[in-house]
């Protein structure tokens, strides 16, 4: 009778123990997540979601093109190239290019277009950080929008 007692009070302790344990390790984990910087890529995320439906047809108007612009970068020199194709038909009179940061928005950079004969820009990049970038081109011709996204990896 002294064993059953004594196994049924070790059985209340392992039973308690778990118990405590388990409400300790969530109790923590609630607390580490809390403390987890949450970052969200743009500050003004509702109002980049209302004008999505005018991005779908910019991006259908991009996509509808015979000729894309080219961009290239050249982990050497640090220097993105910009060149829109003659065959496209047509000059874009304004535009920018971001190069997006995902892992980090502080990190992003915009750029004005400014093309050299009509369909070429160049621009320095230094000390660009390794790891992966977007690259969004915005550009205006014959008074309509225009967009391409492109992936970057930099060493």
């Amino acid at each position: 009778m002294a064993d059953q007692e004594k196994a049924g009070r070790l059985w209340m302790w392992g039973l308690t123990a778990t118990i405590v344990i388990f409400i300790a390790f969530f109790v923590g984990f609630a607390i580490w997540t809390f403390q987890d910087d949450v970052e969200l890529v743009y500050d003004n995320y509702y109002e980049k979601d209302v004008v999505f439906e005018q991005q779908i047809r910019r991006v259908a108007r991009t996509q509808a093109l015979p000729f894309k612009p080219i961009l290239t970068y050249h982990q050497t020199t640090q220097i993105l190239d910009l060149k829109f194709p003659l065959a496209l038909g047509h000059t874009p009179t304004e535009g920018e290019v971001l190069l997006f940061r995902p892992a980090d928005l502080h990190k992003d950079r915009l750029s004005h277009l400014i093309l050299v004969g009509d369909s070429l820009q160049t621009i320095g990049l230094p000390d660009l950080d390794p790891g992966l970038w977007r690259i969004k081109l915005n550009w205006t011709s014959g008074g309509e929008e225009y967009y391409l996204e492109q992936s970057l990896m930099v060493n």
